[in-house]
């Protein structure tokens, strides 16, 4: 995208034209340092959408810290700037904070956890139904999941895995026979 480009998306963006009347300090600031602000939030989240978003966000944050406790014209683009580099720097911790939530929440759940608590004399039959378990097909397993420990009926795990009723019925008694017949393998009942 060209300057040209950039600043005419920004100036559609933030809808303040040379010819407004009776503009408060407000609408002199954002009219005067709104390109320079847009410019600096692109630089620094280098995607317009962002950028925008992140000018509006900044002049609010300064709008409402500032709109009645006295503060001047000259002060106003330091303050907007300083707001603009904030809203980014916030914006970018909360990316990573759920970054770090999402990672650590994929870890739990692909490190395969019990499905089920159960006591020490219990453990060895429960190693060999997880075993079961971990065999049967991806789809056998979310409807089985959704079904015994979910305690949803046939119709909800439909609707929650947009497939007919009877298409989960049907998989949830595969996967009732697959486990019977894996663990008959195995010795256990």
């Amino acid at each position: 995208m060209t300057h040209s480009a950039t600043i005419s998306l920004w100036q559609s963006l933030s809808s303040v034209t040379d010819d407004a009347t009776e503009r408060t300090m407000w609408h002199r600031m954002l009219h005067r340092c709104g390109d320079g602000l847009f410019l600096y939030a692109r630089q620094l989240c280098r995607n317009d959408a962002d950028a925008a978003d992140v000018v509006q966000e900044a002049f609010l944050r300064v709008w409402r810290k500032h709109a009645n406790n006295g503060v001047t014209e000259p002060d106003m683009p330091a303050l907007c700037y300083a707001a603009v580099r904030y809203t980014v720097l916030d914006r970018q911790r909360q990316a990573a904070r759920r970054h770090r939530r999402e990672v650590t929440a994929g870890e739990s759940l692909y490190g395969q956890p019990p499905l089920f608590e159960s006591s020490l004399e219990q453990a060895e039959e429960r190693a060999r139904l997880e075993a079961a378990i971990h065999r049967l097909s991806v789809e056998q397993r979310e409807v089985l999941t959704l079904k015994v420990w979910g305690e949803l009926t046939f119709q909800q795990i439909a609707t929650v895995t947009d497939e007919s009723p009877n298409t989960v019925a049907s998989r949830y008694r595969l996967a009732l026979a697959a486990l019977r017949q894996l663990l008959a393998k195995e010795g256990t009942p």
